[in-house]
């Protein structure tokens, strides 16, 4: 029989109830923490999902077969466009031939206008001799020298429109070098490069597919473990439970001023403190070995991701975009073959209205000549009239008459040209830039849809690469946050342990209690009360056996004599 000690009332009250208020604190802050953070790794693990299905259609079937008949389409239009642009150089060239003739005859036609007016000088002169003055050969001056005024005026405005057709065929020209220049330099290669990726899309989409799939199945892995994680830390909640009653056992020993109720007390106290520690410690160890697994799997998986889609984005393993991306390369350039496209519409229609100019003075370039031709016939005339004082006027009207065939010859070869030149201006000007724009209009479209599907593929890879990035940073540091919350609560634990130790002491000073108590007593009820908010089954074994036999689980056993003593129904029981 253990020896019982006197203690104190004041001693009694000091029971280590208390050391219990550190890990019921932290038990219910660390399973709340690591709760909150399995949350959030599940939302994020949700996210993934989002990321996989929206990666699914991005590069499904559909999306495939619309790629490849942009491609071909694309690049179907560059025959047509490479033609239309040698169409239209070779009708240039052919309009800059037409411009060149007539600038030589209207040229011609300006020296022999230029002769008539010398030739309306010395008639002047010639004129001004004849005693008396004659008003027939005044008038015919006159008449001569007003034609060549109008004549050269004309031909001022004829020279001017030549020279502005010239600045216009050749700023065609510069705009026509500029915009082969950048769809040979610029779209084309940057559509190729399309292409390529295009086509490392289509053949690598088994790949990716495979690969998606694979790290779906592995995202949908963790999510189950993270899960069922999350109904494993219910247990949290049950081992506060557990812990609130051991304090309200040891509450009441302290309390009591009965020594063999306060033995009963304490015993149980300390039964139900071993076991609620152990089974937390275990199912905490296996949570925490779990969490560990769970956050070194879902790290292995985010970074596989992560690396694999960054590389199908054409970027390195930290995210950055690599040299020559291309969709807003191209969308620059396109732009720019637009702007090329209106500068070269603006020259045709400058060109078609210096032209239309040259056309409006053409029957008047006719009349010149028809005046040319009849005042050669009336200086014949005069002269004749004059007899030997027209002598003088005779060569000046040979003079006429010779100027008169040579500009009927040149009206003729400027009339042919300036037909060729108004064929050749609606070929290479209006018409040839409208063939030019509408070739190029199907494909700056082709090109643009193309450019928006990869667009649209490299910001869903992209997309999902950063996703699962962020997700690769943020899933490892939730999981560990939850292992370590679960880490910091066993090792709290060790105050249970040291509060078993500190009753185990206790128990010692203590007399074993004579058992069962009388039914109705105060302790019996006590006790009845304590068993009656007990939510396991395992504790109310442990109060039923305690209670039952009053032994202590560490107590020394009692003497043979106090054994026999004992009755078959108490040890049953």
């Amino acid at each position: 029989m253990t020896i019982a000690t006197p203690v104190s009332a004041q001693q009694r009250r000091a029971a280590p109830g208390d050391a219990l208020s550190g890990v019921l604190r932290l038990a219910e802050d660390c399973f709340v923490q690591a709760g909150d953070g399995l949350s959030r790794a599940v939302e994020i693990l949700r996210g993934t999902e989002a990321l996989f299905a929206r990666l699914d259609v991005t590069l499904g079937e559909e999306t495939s077969r619309q790629l490849g008949s942009l491609i071909a389409e694309t690049f179907g239009n560059v025959g047509v466009i490479r033609a239309d642009f040698d169409t239209f150089l070779s009708q240039s060239e052919g309009l800059r031939a037409a411009v060149r003739s007539v600038r030589v005859e209207v040229s011609e036609l300006d020296r022999v206008v230029r002769t008539i007016s010398n030739v309306s000088i010395n008639a002047r002169i010639q004129g001004n001799g004849l005693v008396p003055p004659r008003p027939q050969v005044n008038s015919f001056i006159e008449r001569l020298a007003a034609m060549a005024s109008e004549a050269e005026g004309i031909l001022q405005e004829v020279k001017d429109a030549m020279v502005g057709i010239g600045h216009d065929t050749a700023a065609m020209d510069l705009a026509l070098q500029e915009l082969r220049q950048e769809l040979l330099v610029q779209v084309l290669p940057t559509l190729s490069r399309f292409a390529g990726i295009a086509q490392k899309v289509q053949d690598g989409r088994a790949e990716m597919t495979r690969m998606s799939a694979d790290l779906s199945e592995r995202m949908r892995d963790v999510f189950a473990e993270v899960s069922r994680l999350i109904m494993a830390l219910q247990a949290g909640d049950s081992t506060r439970q557990r812990l609130e009653r051991v304090r309200e056992v040891v509450d009441a020993a302290g309390s009591t001023g009965d020594a063999a109720l306060e033995a009963v007390l304490v015993d149980l106290a300390r039964g139900l403190a071993d076991a609620a520690r152990t089974d937390a410690e275990d199912e905490v160890g296996i949570s925490v070995a779990a969490l560990e697994m769970v956050r070194r799997n879902a790290e292995q998986a985010m970074n596989a991701a992560r690396v694999f889609y960054f590389a199908q984005a054409g970027r390195g393993r930290d995210g950055a975009a690599g040299e020559g991306s291309g969709p807003g390369q191209l969308e620059a350039s396109l732009g720019r073959v637009r702007r090329h496209l209106v500068a070269m519409r603006a020259c045709a229609d400058d060109l078609r209205g210096r032209l239309d100019l040259i056309l409006k003075h053409e029957a008047t370039i006719r009349q010149i000549a028809q005046q040319v031709r009849l005042s050669g016939l009336n200086a014949v005339l005069i002269c004749a009239k004059l007899g030997e004082e027209g002598r003088s006027l005779r060569e000046l009207a040979q003079w006429l008459r010779m100027l008169t065939d040579e500009s009927d010859a040149i009206v003729q070869r400027l009339q042919v040209n300036l037909g060729e030149t108004r064929t050749r201006t609606r070929e290479a000007g209006q018409a040839g830039v409208d063939r030019l724009e509408t070739a190029l209009s199907g494909f700056i479209g082709d090109a643009e849809a193309l450019n928006g599907a990869m667009t649209q593929i490299d910001s869903v890879v992209s997309e999902t690469a950063r996703g699962f990035d962020a997700a690769g940073r943020e899933l490892p540091h939730r999981l560990g946050q939850a292992a370590g919350r679960l880490e910091a609560f066993r090792i709290a634990l060790a105050d249970v342990r040291t509060l078993s130790v500190s009753l185990g002491l206790r128990r010692m000073q203590l007399a074993d209690p004579v058992l069962p108590f009388a039914a109705g007593s105060a302790a019996a009820e006590l006790l009845a009360g304590l068993r009656s908010r007990c939510t396991m089954q395992q504790e109310r074994a442990i109060h039923d056996g305690i209670v039952g036999t009053g032994a202590a689980p560490a107590a020394v056993a009692p003497p043979p004599q106090a054994v026999a003593e004992e009755s078959l129904d108490d040890i049953l029981f």
